[in-house]
């Protein structure tokens, strides 16, 4: 199918512009009329029906958080589904928007169902959003499931925006750093190395070994170049591999920092996710499945692999989670009283905030340990070329 675009006039002979889904030409003219709707003049295809181009995931071109921020209070308002996306997309400044939001309204128009419009959309849309609305469908709650989606979109929001607020002064501390170790022996110590070579004394081996880095740096820079052209190749290899990608995100764990943060973030968001799922009434096999698509990280995936395997085995959901090494032991035992308890969906939401606050206490922990951290190395790098040059001139001067 495509989008055909119309000028068209409606039965109060108001003019307008408007997309609509069809096979083809004709059709979109039956289907025009079949709503009111009088054709003046084609204006052209628009694009084909909810396909995104490549181009377009890298354009902020829609906000999934901004477009369920308006679509919430509408719902809880009692307001119709198709007169809630008619209001939305009256209210968009910015055509893209605007485009989706319309695309999802004339499905409805079309008859199809709002779930599987949003699961076309899907590289837009959170791979949980369309089985969260599939389940609101079911059981006729959508509203309160939209809050339950914006509520999510809001604290992952909330989540990045902290990690980015928490990253951005240790990256400026170790981009300085990097640039000042290079002044150092690229423009710094090549200067007193040739002074001190036209003395011709022997230097001290504190200064030699300074001034032989230097040299590295400076008289093999092709070097360098080629070897970061070499990772880069490699990396692409690698990662155009499944078991490559697996192999970099497992050491991407072991990682100082890093992989702390990459472990408990995605932990939290997987824990997160099947408490939505599991409150919203959403199988207990489709909810691990769905919770698996959104870690990002391979080989915390992987550990979850045979989960749905032991709960049709007849296993508990806290005895298949303890046997991957990312669930921690207190997220467990809280699994085990919401399973005896019957509780299960709100002892995870209770476990989830209980881990996302721990989790920014140890990352701003880990941070605050980066800083002093880098901030030593440099002054040990900075206090090592210092004494090689005093020693050089010690030695100098010695008679």
């Amino acid at each position: 199918m495509a989008l055909y675009k119309y000028k068209v006039s409606d039965s109060g002979g108001v003019f307008s512009e408007i997309t609509i889904d069809a096979d083809s030409t004709e059709d979109s003219v039956v289907r025009l009329r079949s709503r009111g709707l009088t054709p003046l003049k084609f204006i052209g295809v628009v694009t084909a029906n909810n396909k995104i181009t490549p181009a377009s995931l890298f354009r902020n071109d829609f906000s999934v958080l901004e477009f369920t921020d308006r679509l919430n209070p509408l719902l809880r308002a009692h307001i119709p589904l198709e007169r809630a996306l008619k209001i939305i997309t009256d209210s968009y400044e910015d055509s893209a928007g605007r485009q989706v939001v319309a695309n999802l309204r004339q499905g409805l128009h079309e008859g199809k169902i709002f779930s599987e419009l949003i699961r076309s959309q899907e590289p837009r849309f959170p791979p949980m959003y369309a089985n969260l609305l599939e389940a609101g469908e079911k059981t006729g709650c959508i509203p309160e499931v939209v809050a339950e989606l914006h509520k999510y979109l809001t604290d992952s929001k909330e989540l990045k925006d902290f990690l980015i607020t928490c990253s951005i002064y240790p990256i400026i501390v170790l981009t300085v750093t990097f640039f000042v170790i290079v002044l150092l022996f690229t423009v710094f110590i090549p200067k007193f190395a040739k002074t001190f070579m036209e003395m011709g004394k022997e230097l001290p081996a504190l200064t030699k070994i300074m001034f032989e880095i230097s040299n590295i740096l400076t008289n093999y820079w092709w070097l360098w170049l080629l070897l970061a052209a070499a990772a880069v190749i490699a990396a692409i290899k690698v990662t155009s591999s499944e078991s490559g990608k697996v192999w970099i995100d497992k050491n991407i764990l072991n990682m100082p920092l890093i992989g702390v943060m990459v472990k408990t973030v995605d932990v939290n968001r997987f824990v997160r996710t099947i408490a939505i799922l599991l409150n919203n009434h959403v199988p207990i096999l489709d909810t691990i499945d769905i919770g698996r698509k959104i870690l990002q990280n391979s080989y915390i995936r992987d550990s979850f692999s045979n989960v749905t395997h032991e709960l049709k085995g007849g296993s508990k959901l806290s005895e298949a989670l303890k046997k991957s090494p990312f669930i921690p032991l207190a997220t467990i035992q809280l699994l085990k009283v919401g399973e005896e308890s019957g509780n299960l969906g709100e002892v995870l939401t209770q476990a989830a905030e209980d881990h996302e606050r721990k989790m920014k206490v140890k990352i701003r922990k880990l941070l605050a340990l980066f800083e002093p951290v880098v901030i030593l190395i440099l002054a040990a790098i900075i206090l090592c070329v210092v004494l090689s040059i005093f020693l050089a001139i010690f030695e100098m001067n010695q008679i």
